[in-house]
């Protein structure tokens, strides 16, 4: 609200300014017997990382050759493309290297490379610093083995773990992870070795000689994090990549959340949602048994998800030929449900989201519905970088539910290489007509418990007044409600028979001002407006024989006839039903403003 001269001249008697002050006013009686999650609009994350320039370009400038000559693009990388080069050996000790420079820092790293034989079959990954700092790990890329491990002498730098993994067609991905307490380490190093174990590592940076001069190495998309655990490769050029994700909150159970937009990070004011249960157990461990995989394969814990942790899934298509590529569960429902998944495009920028059969595409590059088929609606919601939660709802008997990485819209089937695909976590099955927020779930199904928030007692009386008054809140839906329910913002009551406030229909196309005394309608003024887009700003006044109300400073509309219901409570994110979206702002002054007033109050 500005402020304006034809606004009225008290103060309101009751203002709650959630999406400012972000929290509850005393008076205020809240509960919720669950735990909930929401966006605070300040966490965020390490998402991806990679502190090497020219990740999969070694016969850039950006790596040092020693003893070393690089072929690019020699030989298909696991991605699919032709990006991979080929590294020779010109001396006993062969080196191609990075330099971090002023990124180089003390903590915990790892550093990982795919890596396929040549005519060489081992390959040693190294961090270097000066003669005595230096961690080494060699290992076998015939049999798929870290073979030797060592830390130079100065005790600066120590391993901490190390893996190798098969990519497919013979490559491996190579991983190293240490700690150092010095920031002299600054140089990541791909390098030849002789053979599996007794190598001699030069006293010079730990670096294997004895090598044959022209055997060969295939190398493909060097990554450097600054964390304990490897994730998904991230490709660089000439500038190191940081990202970082907004993350997902857990409220505590019977703590009120104020929620934020994650992408622009606004106030959105009180979250109150209706009580809903997650029907799919294991919902963000894809690799679990209870998903089934079909021509698909997962990774697990290969990115930051929208919690924050390391524990989002690549959906990788696999097997030959043009075919469907998923995961699925089966649940028996009727009537009404909605089926989300968070995703994020990797190789493949499309998922589709199927409750029996039908769905809607979503592009994940662009965060745009694609196509929907008949029967579903859908929504897609962005969560920062580059994660969305994707969501479609269908009224039927539904048993099967999948989740497909697609190669485009409005298509099924493509032919997977075992490393395309997109990433994906926290799947949510609700019955309902609309997505509510995330709850998460291991070996059991859980149920989110309802919000509910009043004021009794004095703490209502001694700011209302019987006689004439002005209610005003501005407040937005998370969705059109659907079936027969009538959502409200605030209810001013003592029971179903008597009772002021603001609610909407199910198909969320107009915003009402109602008052009820002994059963008997009193006002019921209607005004188009949808609450689901946007917030709407709705005021109402009330005195005998004396209503009118406004919407988003619409023309007011006004009931000349009935009386005032005795009341005792406020009930805040209900009417009839609960509101299911966030509340900015109520206020309420003890007199009946002037029809002027009351439209510039929604200004």
């Amino acid at each position: 609200m500005t402020i304006q001269a034809n606004f009225p001249a008290i103060k309101p008697s009751l203002l709650l300014d959630f999406a400012n002050t972000k929290q509850l006013d005393s008076r205020i009686t809240y509960t919720r017997a669950s735990t909930a999650s929401f966006y605070n609009g300040v966490t965020t994350a390490m998402a991806e990382q990679n502190l090497i320039l020219q990740s999969q370009t070694f016969d850039s400038a950006s790596w040092g050759k020693s003893s070393s000559t690089v072929t690019a693009n020699t030989t298909v990388a696991p991605d699919g493309t032709t990006t991979a080069d080929s590294i020779a050996i010109t001396s006993s000790i062969s080196v191609v290297y990075a330099d971090l420079g002023a990124n180089a820092a003390v903590g915990t790293y790892t550093f990982s490379c795919y890596v396929k034989a040549g005519t060489n079959n081992y390959v040693a990954l190294n961090m270097q610093g000066n003669t005595t700092s230096w961690v080494t790990a060699i290992y076998d890329l015939s049999t798929g083995a870290v073979t030797q491990t060592a830390n130079g002498s100065s005790g600066l730098a120590t391993i901490t773990t190390t893996s190798i993994t098969s990519a497919g067609s013979g490559w491996y991905r190579c991983v190293l992870t240490f700690a150092c307490t010095s920031s002299v380490l600054r140089y990541p190093c791909v390098m030849f070795a002789p053979s599996a174990t007794g190598n001699t590592l030069t006293t010079n940076f730990g670096e294997p000689s004895g090598n044959t001069n022209g055997n060969t190495l295939i190398v493909w998309g060097a990554q450097l994090e600054q964390r304990s655990a490897v994730t998904a490769y991230t490709a660089t050029t000439t500038q190191a990549i940081t990202n970082y994700i907004p993350v997902l909150q857990t409220a505590a159970s019977g703590v009120a959340r104020f929620d934020n937009n994650p992408t622009t990070g606004e106030s959105l004011g009180l979250l109150i949602e209706e009580s809903r249960t997650n029907l799919f157990t294991y919902s963000a461990q894809f690799d679990n048994a209870a998903w089934s995989k079909v021509n698909a394969t997962i990774t697990a814990d290969t990115i930051v998800s929208p919690d924050g942790t390391l524990n989002g899934d690549k959906l990788i298509g696999s097997g030959s030929g043009s075919i469907q590529h998923y995961v699925t569960r089966t649940v028996n429902l009727t009537g009404t449900n909605t089926l989300t998944v968070y995703a994020k495009a990797g190789e493949k920028s499309f998922v589709w989201v199927s409750l029996g059969g039908i769905g809607a595409w979503f592009n994940l590059s662009t965060g745009a519905i694609g196509t929907v088929t008949s029967g579903i609606t859908a929504a897609i919601t962005s969560v920062g970088n580059g994660w969305y939660r994707c969501s479609a709802t269908r009224t039927a008997v539904v048993a099967d539910y999948y989740i497909y990485v697609v190669n485009s819209d409005n298509t099924l089937e493509f032919t997977g290489n075992s490393y395309d695909g997109i990433y994906i976590w926290g799947a949510q099955l609700e019955a309902g007509a609309f997505a509510t927020s995330y709850i998460p779930t291991v070996a059991s199904q859980v149920t989110r418990a309802a919000d509910a928030a009043s004021m009794t007692g004095t703490n209502f009386s001694t700011w209302y007044n019987q006689g004439e008054g002005t209610l005003y809140s501005e407040a937005k839906l998370l969705a059109t409600p659907g079936g027969a329910t009538y959502p409200g913002i605030v209810k001013i009551s003592t029971d179903s028979a008597n009772k002021i406030g603001f609610w909407t229909i199910p198909a969320a196309t107009s915003m009402y001002f109602s008052v009820g005394a002994n059963s008997t309608s009193s006002a019921d003024i209607s005004i188009a407006q949808s609450p689901v887009s946007n917030f709407v700003k709705i005021s109402g006044v009330y005195k005998v024989n004396d209503f009118a109300a406004s919407v988003n400073a619409s023309t007011v509309g006004t009931d000349t006839s009935g009386v005032i219901p005795v009341v005792n409570k406020m009930d805040i994110g209900t009417y009839d039903n609960s509101w299911n979206g966030t509340i900015k702002k109520i206020a309420y002054y003890p007199l009946r403003v002037t029809n002027a007033q009351l439209q510039s109050l929604t200004s």
